[in-house]
């Protein structure tokens, strides 16, 4: 679910704002025009009569009501000559009556023998609520309106920086933009709130801690595994004569093997040490164009001599197309190589196949497979899914960072008593 920014819940705040007022005014105006119909009209058409019927005791020839908005007609008896035939059957009280293309309020009065009648137009009075009453109500929602529009454009000229502060730490990737891209100076300048310059600061202070800190990193293990190289190497060579030598026993020439099996998968972590130490942008890490096809024999061929050596499980090689991929060919040899290693020593007694398509390889073995829930537990360092099984637990974490320095795919497929499968999308 995507978390709203204050952006949104400022437009948000804005716009439940003018509804909330909208709302309030026109159930308001609503409100009075009903009171002034239920209540001001009717009351004053019944002071009317009231007046009108004291008047005519005092003075019988009182006429009735004849004004811009109040029309009076009076029936004595049953002569209703000078009564309107439409509201001739109108029952005393309060109604609305179709007269003359309108809908006059019509208020009946009965007194002894006599029945008057008042239509009460309130066009006029309309005329004047509107230019009274709904105009300068217009004109004061306007004005609030545009107050609350100032106050909305002004919350987010000031939360501007902190804004785009946070959508440049949003768009921030560290494993493909340097530290330095970050450019977090630009808010610390004058004129910036101090809020925002204070974690701008904080932001940069954190940065550049970070930034010495994987710089030490990379130099230390660059410096650490040239260091291994020497010590290795003589191992390496003491190993190659000691092989050499006729009188040796077979358990000392096995002892001998596993010495140099070690000792290579020593070098192939140097190796990989090396390269994860490397910056993703920097010259040393050539942009170079690697022939999967002719690389895979190769890692086969060396796997065959260093953990295959007693030929407990077949390898072969499927190739249905040919697949190129641009990184370093040492890369993609220490990703291919770790997982054929691992299939070959998690594989007792069996077949293990390599299978290269236009944009993926795949290296499937017949072993006894790995429980689903130590799938991703085995991709971390040093852990392993059998502890009956030499080596140091660092051949799928350094696959994985691997594959996720170069944006490949990988995925691992495993089935406990058929096998697993491992396949590393290129493209």
């Amino acid at each position: 679910m995507q978390k709203k920014g204050i952006s949104q819940k400022l437009i948000r705040a804005f716009v439940l704002q003018m509804l909330f007022i909208s709302v309030v005014t026109v159930t308001g105006v609503f409100a009075a025009a009903i009171i002034v119909e239920q209540v001001m009209i009717r009351t004053a058409l019944e002071d009317e009569a009231k007046h009108f019927w004291r008047e005519q005791a005092a003075n019988p020839e009182h006429a009735v009501p004849n004004t811009d908005n109040l029309r009076g007609y009076l029936a004595v008896s049953s002569d209703y000559r000078g009564v309107p035939q439409v509201l001739r059957s109108v029952d005393p009280g309060f109604q609305r009556v179709d007269m003359e293309q309108r809908k006059p309020i019509v208020y009946v009065e009965k007194n002894k023998n006599q029945r008057l009648f008042l239509v009460f137009d309130e066009r006029n009075v309309r005329s004047l609520s509107f230019y009274f009453g709904v105009v300068p109500l217009s004109l004061a929602l306007i004005v609030i309106y545009l107050s609350a529009w100032f106050v909305y454009r002004s919350s987010r000229k000031t939360l501007s920086p902190l804004m785009s502060l946070a959508q440049t730490m949003r768009g921030f990737d560290l494993s493909k933009d340097k530290l330095d891209s970050l450019h977090l100076e630009d808010y610390t300048q004058s004129g910036v709130d101090d809020e925002v310059s204070v974690l701008a600061d904080s932001l940069d202070e954190f940065t550049q801690r970070l930034k010495r800190q994987l710089q030490r990193e990379r130099e230390f293990t660059h410096d650490v595994s040239h260091e291994l190289r020497t010590p290795l190497a003589v191992i390496r060579g003491s190993l190659e004569l000691l092989n050499k030598q006729p009188d040796l026993n077979p358990p000392s020439r096995r002892a001998i093997r596993r010495m140099r099996t070690t000792s290579d998968d020593m070098l192939s972590i140097i190796e990989t040490l090396l390269v994860l130490a490397r910056d993703s942008e920097s010259p040393d890490v050539p942009q170079e164009i690697t022939q999967v096809n002719q690389l895979v024999p190769t890692i086969i061929s060396q796997i065959e001599s260093t953990h295959n050596a007693d030929k407990h499980v077949f390898i072969s090689l499927k190739s249905t197309n040919y697949l190129e991929v641009k990184a370093p060919t040492q890369a993609v040899a220490i990703v291919l190589s770790n997982l054929l290693r691992n299939a070959c020593n998690y594989t007792h007694e069996g077949t293990v196949e390599v299978t290269i398509t236009d944009n993926h390889v795949s290296i499937n073995d017949s072993g006894k497979g790995i429980p689903e829930d130590q799938l991703e537990r085995i991709q971390q360092p040093f852990q392993r899914s059998s502890q009956l099984v030499s080596g140091y637990g660092l051949g799928l974490d350094i696959v994985r960072r691997l594959c996720e320095r170069f944006k490949w795919r990988l995925d691992i497929q495993s089935e406990l008593g058929k096998g697993t499968v491992v396949t590393v999308w290129f493209k």
